[in-house]
C-alpha cells in the first residue's frame, strides 16, 4: 500500500507539471530498492500494474523498450533516440517532457559517451587501414563520420536485418554487412582463416552471461591478426539508472566491472587492459594479440 501511495503521488506531480521531480523521485526510489530480492520483484510488479506505468509509456524510449517491436530490448532505433534526443513527432507533450528527463539519465549519457569513444577507436583504425569487425553494430553510428568514404575494410555484424539495412544505406553499399550473431560470425571467420586488426563489440556483452563471454573471448582471439585488438564495453552494476532500466523499461543487462571483465579474460589465459568511461557507467576491456 505504501508503494502504491508513492506511485499515486508521482502521478499528481506529473499532472501538476512537476515532471522532473516525479521522474527523478521514481528513479531514485527504484534504484534504492533494486537488488533487494523479493521486495524488488514485488515493487517491479506493482509498478507495472499501476496507472503510473501507463503514463510513463508516453515516453517513446520507454515504450519502445517495453514493447520490443524488433523482438528485443535496446534495439538500434531506441539507441538512436538517446543519441539524437529528439522524440518522434507523434509523441505527446507529456511524453516529450518525460523523455527530456530520461534521455538525460546517467545511462543515456553513457550510451552517448560510448558512441563518442567508439568513434575515436573506429576512425583511427580506419585511418590506419586496419581490417575492422564490429559485432552487434546496430546502426553503427560510430562510423557516421566516415559516410561517403571507402569503408570496404569494415565488416558490420548484427543479427537484426533492419539495423543492417540502415548501415548499408548510409554507406552506399561500400561496407560489408553480415547478418549473423557475433558468435556465429566468429566461428565462420575461424573456419575461413579470416583475420582482423580490430574486433569491436560496443554492447554485445551486456546481453551475455559469463560462460558466453568466455566463449566470445575464445572465438575472438584466433580471429585477430598479429597485434590485433579485441575491444568491448559493458555496463557496470549499480549505476544510477539501473532501477529505472529494469523496473520501468524492462531492460535487464548483464553487468560487469573492469575487474570482472579482466578476470574472465584471464581465465582464458588472456591479458586484459581495462578502464572506466567518463560517466563511470561503462567498463571497457581490451585484449591484444602478441
Amino acid at each position: 500500500m505504501q508503494i502504491e501511495c508513492f506511485y499515486d503521488d508521482a502521478i499528481r506531480l506529473l499532472e501538476d507539471g512537476n515532471v522532473d521531480v516525479a521522474v527523478h523521485g521514481l528513479a531514485t526510489r527504484l534504484g534504492r530498492e533494486h537488488g533487494s530480492g523479493a521486495l524488488w520483484k514485488d515493487m517491479r510488479a506493482s509498478l507495472q500494474q499501476h496507472e503510473l506505468y501507463r503514463i510513463l509509456m508516453e515516453d517513446p524510449a520507454t515504450a519502445r523498450c517495453v514493447t520490443k517491436p524488433r523482438g528485443y530490448a535496446g534495439d538500434a532505433a531506441l539507441i538512436d533516440l538517446y543519441y539524437d534526443r529528439q522524440p518522434p513527432a507523434e509523441t505527446s507533450r507529456l511524453g516529450a517532457e518525460i523523455f527530456a528527463v530520461t534521455s538525460a539519465f546517467q545511462a543515456a549519457e553513457a550510451v552517448r559517451q560510448r558512441r563518442q569513444d567508439g568513434e575515436m577507436i573506429i576512425e583511427q583504425a580506419w585511418a590506419d587501414g586496419n581490417q575492422i569487425c564490429v559485432l552487434g553494430c546496430g546502426h553503427f553510428r560510430e562510423a557516421d563520420g566516415l559516410i561517403g568514404k571507402d569503408v570496404s575494410n569494415i565488416v558490420a555484424v548484427d543479427h537484426d536485418p533492419m539495423a543492417l539495412s540502415v548501415v548499408d544505406s548510409k554507406h552506399g553499399g561500400s561496407i560489408d554487412c553480415a547478418e549473423s550473431t557475433g558468435f556465429r560470425f566468429l566461428r565462420r571467420a575461424i573456419k575461413s582463416g579470416r583475420k582482423f586488426d580490430l574486433i569491436y563489440a560496443p554492447s554485445l556483452t551486456d546481453y551475455v552471461d559469463n560462460p558466453a563471454l568466455q566463449l566470445l573471448y575464445r572465438l575472438a582471439y584466433p580471429c585477430l591478426a598479429p597485434h590485433g585488438r579485441f575491444i568491448l564495453a559493458n555496463f557496470v552494476p549499480n549505476h544510477r539508472s539501473v532501477g529505472w532500466m529494469e523496473g520501468v523499461m524492462d531492460w535487464d543487462l548483464c553487468y560487469r566491472t573492469e575487474s570482472g571483465l579482466a578476470r574472465i579474460a584471464n581465465e582464458r589465459g588472456l591479458r586484459a587492459k581495462t578502464w572506466r568511461d567518463a560517466t563511470s557507467t561503462i567498463a571497457w576491456c581490451e585484449v591484444q594479440r602478441g
